[in-house]
């Protein structure tokens, strides 16, 4: 990984988890969250304009946008279940444990070996783990919401094989949009299209899991005016941060390096929470969760 994709990647890390922060505590998660992903579409879709980059896609990337945007509706909605009730530097940490899911069903599928510093990683990970959301007397402290953790790390491990598969080989300038001769593809296009079918999926999933007693229109758009500066601040945020991460997939940053890289979210979320909602048992939990992210990077440095 070059010196720019590396501080592109790592600029990314920072303000990953700023999403998850802002719409943590919202009254109304589920539609705060649909309107992220719809705010996505209307970005990108300037984005696309202003940089005069076209908004048509190769034939042969159409397969990656599906694969993305199913495991990015699963991703968000196991985000937004598990963080209306836990905390954030519980279950964030977790969620970004994507790269041990790829490891682990690689080794399962016996497609893979690895050293024993991978192997390590791969402990050190689960034990971390096991200790962040850990209660005393519990060995878990919520199952519930540790099973929507895993779905959303799950959502995360594959939107990330699909958008690296989707960008390698397509070098992007993140200013203006422009592409070089051997790139078919610019990140912006692939984002609108990719969140245009997020969007419905992400609404059609919380409808079918919406309380009964809540008109549907009710739960899906009455987030949209309750604390819009939050949500034109999310939308916004989160939109640059994987922007970032596009373009370095662009001028040739790896999905296993770049994923290293990024475990920087883990202990930043952890902070923040402590610093900004006033979460308790900060060290221990920085600990935990900085374990989680030297393990990762084991992981996928080792491999």
């Amino acid at each position: 990984m070059t010196l720019h994709a590396a501080l592109l990647v790592l600029f990314s890390a920072l303000l990953h988890p700023v999403r998850d922060l802002i719409l943590k505590g919202h009254p109304y998660p589920e539609s705060a969250y649909l309107a992220v992903t719809a705010a996505w579409v209307a970005i990108a879709f300037a984005h696309t304009v202003a940089a005069g980059t076209p908004l048509t896609l190769p034939a042969g990337t159409w397969q990656l946008v599906v694969a993305s945007a199913a495991c990015l509706t699963a991703y968000y909605f196991g985000t937004m279940a598990a963080l209306k009730t836990g905390d954030l530097s519980i279950y964030y940490p977790i969620i970004r444990s994507s790269p041990l899911l790829i490891v682990v069903l690689s080794w399962m599928a016996g497609r893979a070996q690895y050293a024993q510093p991978v192997l390590a990683g791969i402990v050190l990970v689960v034990l971390a783990g096991f200790m962040l959301q850990r209660q005393p007397g519990r060995l878990v402290a919520s199952p519930r919401t540790a099973l929507l953790a895993v779905i959303a790390m799950a959502g995360s491990a594959g939107y990330t094989i699909a958008d690296h598969a989707a960008m390698a080989g397509a070098p992007a300038n993140l200013a203006t949009g422009a592409v070089g001769h051997a790139a078919v593809l610019s990140p912006q296009a692939f984002l609108f299209w990719v969140y245009v079918l997020v969007t419905p999926a992400f609404a059609a999933l919380t409808l079918l899991f919406k309380p009964k007693e809540r008109n549907a229109r009710t739960h899906l758009t009455a987030g949209w005016g309750a604390s819009p500066g939050r949500l034109v601040a999310a939308s916004g945020i989160s939109y640059l941060s994987y922007l970032l991460i596009l373009s370095a997939f662009g001028i040739g940053a790896g999905a296993a390096e770049t994923a290293a890289v990024r475990q920087a979210s883990i202990p930043v979320s952890v902070v923040l929470a402590a610093l900004v909602l006033g979460e308790t048992r900060l060290l221990p939990r920085l600990g935990w969760a900085s374990l989680i992210a030297a393990g990762i990077a084991m992981i996928l440095l080792g491999g």
